[in-house]
């Protein structure tokens, strides 16, 4: 368990300065919506690193934008070190496997070609990204950048 909760620290933390993130085994069980913030807020917290990164905005841009000549000072080292963080949490809360109850991927609303069930796996873990970073934000209010 110490093995996987590491591996979903470092995934939520982003680190790797541009490698490809490491594969991250199931959690296990199916939590709703309200379990998987209040999980990921908890693994978070444990970790000053993660927390860091997970307050600063930095941490969120795409990383192909932050090139050093359009920014001075240029980004810091971990710009750009959760921009997936949705596809691990997608993955890490098992949201894509077909009896996860929480989640659907095959019958789902789509209106003009875009996805709009809040079930779809994509949409749920966005959510979830939202209401933990809006959480620690209120948690943290005057938290300093990584």
């Amino acid at each position: 368990m110490a093995n996987l909760m590491n591996k979903l620290s470092n995934l939520i933390r982003g680190i790797g300065k541009g490698e490809k993130p490491q594969a991250v085994d199931w959690f296990g069980s199916y939590l709703d919506e309200d379990g998987i913030v209040a999980d990921v807020i908890q693994r978070i917290r444990k970790d000053e690193v993660a927390l860091k990164r997970w307050l600063d905005p930095w941490s969120w841009k795409f990383p192909f934008t932050l090139s050093p000549v359009l920014y001075n000072p240029p980004p810091p080292d971990h710009a750009g070190c959760l921009v997936f963080a949705h596809r691990g949490i997608r993955n890490f809360y098992g949201l894509w496997h077909a009896d996860n109850p929480h989640t659907e991927a095959q019958d789902v609303e789509v209106e003009d070609g875009v996805i709009t069930d809040p079930r779809h796996p994509d949409n749920f873990s966005g959510r979830i990204v939202d209401r933990v970073k809006a959480e620690l934000a209120k948690l943290y209010p005057r938290a300093v950048a990584a």
